[in-house]
Formats: C-alpha cells, structure tokens, sequence
C-alpha cells in the first residue's frame, strides 16, 4: 500500500521535479559556457615525434613510480595477514606467503 501511495506521488510530481532540474541544469550550463567559453582557443602545436616519444617515455616511467610504490606500500600488508606468525615476526617477510 506505502509503494503505490509512494508511486502515485511521485507520477504525479514528475513533471514539476524534471521540469525544475532541466532550468537548474540549463542555467549551470549558461554560466559554464559563459565563464569557459570567453577564452580565446588553444593553439595546438605540432610537436616533433621525438618529443612526444619523451613525453610518453616520462608517463609511462612516471606510471611505474607510481605502481612501484603502491605495491611496495600494500605487499607489507598482505603479508602480515597471510603469515600465521607473532606480531613482533610478522614485520620480517613470510616465504611461505610469498610461495602460496
């Protein structure tokens, strides 16, 4: 019974409900293109194909950094769940972990 009330309620303020959200969100779209839209646009340059070898060279070792770390942050952790061992030993690396 609470399901259709809640139903007829709804069906019945739709139109108002999506009507209100269509100005709200075509007024922020104004003001976004009203603010953004006043810069001149950017001139592409054409870049050489060795420097975008060297920008795609320093993503990519910007990436492994990046992944180095994280997995050097986590490992420590997995391990000390996965090893049956006392807390103070549980800080030195568990092969048996490492091998399963």
């Amino acid at each position: 019974m609470q399901d259709q009330h809640f139903m007829q309620q709804w069906n019945a303020g739709h139109g108002r409900f999506s009507e209100g959200l269509d100005q709200g969100l075509g007024k922020l779209a104004g003001k976004a293109k009203a603010r953004f839209g006043r810069r001149a646009p950017r001139q592409r340059e054409t870049e050489s194909p060795l420097a975008h070898k060297a920008r795609l060279t320093t993503l990519g070792v910007i990436g492994g950094i990046l992944a180095g770390a994280s997995l050097g942050m986590v490992a420590p952790l997995v391990l000390t769940i996965d090893c049956p061992q006392a807390p103070l030993e549980a800080a030195h690396s568990c092969p048996q972990a490492a091998l399963a």
